[in-house]
Order: C-alpha cells, then structure tokens, then sequence
C-alpha cells in the first residue's frame, strides 16, 4: 500500500467521524454521505470491483445464503407493528413499570440475541420500546445501553451477528479448532457482565423519571418502515465498501501489534464495520489473548457511534437518533466500560 493510498484512508476516517458531528445536513442524510464515502473511498484505493458491488447489494438481503437480511427484517416487523400499533398501545397503556420492562428486555434480548441474532433482537426492542413511552430526557441513554446489550450478546454463537461468524470461520482449524461454542467460552465473563451492567443502568437511570409520554397517531403511516429500510439498506451497502477499502490497512498495520496496542486500536470499531476489521486481523497465527482481548475491544466499541455496529443502525434510524446525538449519549457509558474492561485484561489479566 503506498503512502496516498493510507493517507487518503487516514483522511477518509476522519471525515466519517467529523463530518456528521460538524454539518447538521449530513447529519440528517446520513446514509447518502457514508454512500458518497464509501462509493468514492473504494474507487480511490482500486477495491471497487463488480464482485464488491454484488457483495454490497447482497449483504442486507441474505444472511448465510437464506434470502432473509436487516433489510427485510426491518420492513416486515415494522409493517407488522404498524399494522397492530393501536392493539400494542391499548396493552402497554396497562404496563404499571414500564422501566423494569425495559431493563429486563435489555438483558434477555441481549443474551438471547446470540440465539435469534441481534437484528431480530434490535428490531423487538426498537419496536417495543415505542409502546413503553420512553422518558425524552434518557430516550438516546437508554437506546444506547440497549443496543450495547445486544451487540456484545450476540458474540457467543456464530448465530448472532457477522463478527462472530467471521470469527469462528477463521479459527475453525488448528489450533484452535473453534466450534459453535468457542466465543461462548472465551467471551462471556466480560458479554455477561456487560449485559448485566446495561440493564442495571437502564433500570436505574429511569426508574424515577416520566415513563409513557408517547406521540399519539390517528393514523397508521405504513410508509415509515419501508422509508427506514431502505434507509438502512444504503447504509449496510455503503458500510461494505468503506470496510473492504480499509482492509489492506488494517492488515499491514494492526495484524502483528501487541494486544495493548490492538485493544485501543479496537476503537475504530465504532466507525468502522467490526466484522471487517475481525476479518482482516484475526487469524490462527494469533495467541488466545489477542484475539480475546481485540474481540472485546470491537464489541464494546461498536457501541460508540451509529456505524459500529448492526444494534447501533437499527435503532438509531427506528428511533430518528442522529449521529450527533447517538456519540453524546454514548461516549460517557462505553468508554468507561472500555477502559474497565481493558484494566481488567491488562492488569488482572482475566
């Protein structure tokens, strides 16, 4: 890779970070700038060939082969929650906390997102959490927590998300010989605890404040789901070209670091696809550590910002959270669980 080619990702990250946080016009057409970024980035570095665009169109419509993506999953329960929303509303209406509803969604949905996956386990979630009447002064705190929740839960099983099925894929053989429970093992004394800890903050941080302040509709609007899909599905696409073009990068510069080093460099996660960067680094030449320790560190940086991970992108366009808003709410909750996390490995090398 020549030194314009890394400077021109180097700029491109930045522009991803800044670009929403700085211009209130990309912020509100968020999809169509990572589309630009990604479209141009991956002409830029020579990756932009016909097998990634088929990969990029492709990628939210089949999950392993089966017809069946975000994008789909998206409209479909959201039509189908559109249709009955007036039937949901009447039966959480008799919720008397709505709070202890919440939390525990926040943790059963998280560890059985690894089980279901976690873009069914955000689409309920995000859905449900309409009828509870989430309190407006911790709505981007709580949908947060929430989809950190998922996102790291959904590590244990190839089932759960793309990372995880990347992972199992590339250690498959010696000597590792990963099967279908080998993240289950190795992850989940810091996906438990971290599930645990999301459902106890969003069960204190709201138990006292205003639950069910909804916005009454007199009319069902089936146009909305459909509108949010494809908003989606241009943000998954785009997100695939951004990724593909960054892999050389990563796999020159992060592959042979010391897992101190891979960890905090774990954080670009939340700009970056995580399924990308666990594909261009991790590999059966790594000892057990480092792998543990960059998988952590991509778990709970993908929880950052929007792009980080799938939880993060269903819920923010189902509940119109900006990118902007998403990073305040965000960075005072999951940097300090990274950074506990980190003394944890590091210094108790647990």
């Amino acid at each position: 890779m020549t030194e314009t080619l890394t400077l021109i990702l180097v700029i491109t990250f930045f522009v991803i970070l800044l670009g929403p946080l700085l211009f209130k016009k990309i912020e509100e057409n968020i999809e169509v700038f990572f589309l630009i970024i990604g479209l141009l980035v991956s002409l830029l570095t020579g990756v932009l060939t016909l097998e990634l665009l088929i990969e990029a169109f492709e990628a939210p419509i089949i999950i392993h082969g089966i017809p069946i993506g975000i994008f789909q999953v998206v409209i479909i329960t959201g039509l189908f929650f559109e249709k009955f929303k007036f039937r949901f509303e009447k039966f959480f209406e008799k919720v008397k906390s709505p709070y202890l509803i919440f939390s525990s969604l926040v943790f059963l949905l998280g560890l059985f997102s690894s089980v279901i996956s976690a873009i069914v386990g955000s689409v309920i979630l995000a859905e449900i959490s309409k009828f509870l009447g989430l309190p407006k002064e911790k709505k981007n705190t709580l949908m947060v927590l929430a989809a950190l929740s998922i996102g790291v839960g959904a590590s244990l099983t190839p089932l759960g998300e793309p990372l995880s099925t990347i992972a199992i894929i590339k250690l498959s053989g010696e000597p590792y010989n990963a099967g279908f429970f080998f993240l289950f093992e190795m992850l989940w004394d810091y996906v438990i605890p971290i599930t645990i800890v999301c459902s106890l903050l969003a069960y204190f941080l709201s138990r006292n404040l205003n639950w069910g302040e909804k916005e009454k509709i007199v009319e069902k609007n089936y146009k909305l789901p459909i509108i949010r899909g494809i908003k989606i599905y241009i943000f998954i696409f785009a997100l695939i070209l951004i990724g593909e073009s960054y892999k050389p990068l990563v796999e020159i510069y992060f592959e042979h670091l010391q897992p101190e080093i891979l960890y905090i460099l774990g954080l670009s996660s939340a700009a970056l696809d995580n399924a990308t960067l666990t594909a261009a680094i991790i590999s059966p030449e790594l000892e057990y550590f480092q792998i543990k320790s960059f998988l952590i560190s991509l778990l709970i940086s993908g929880g950052l910002l929007i792009p980080g991970n799938v939880p993060n992108i269903i819920i923010a366009f189902s509940h119109n959270i900006t990118f902007k808003q998403w990073a305040k709410a965000a960075i005072p909750i999951i940097f300090p669980i990274f950074i506990a996390a980190g003394i944890i490995l590091f210094f108790f090398k647990i």
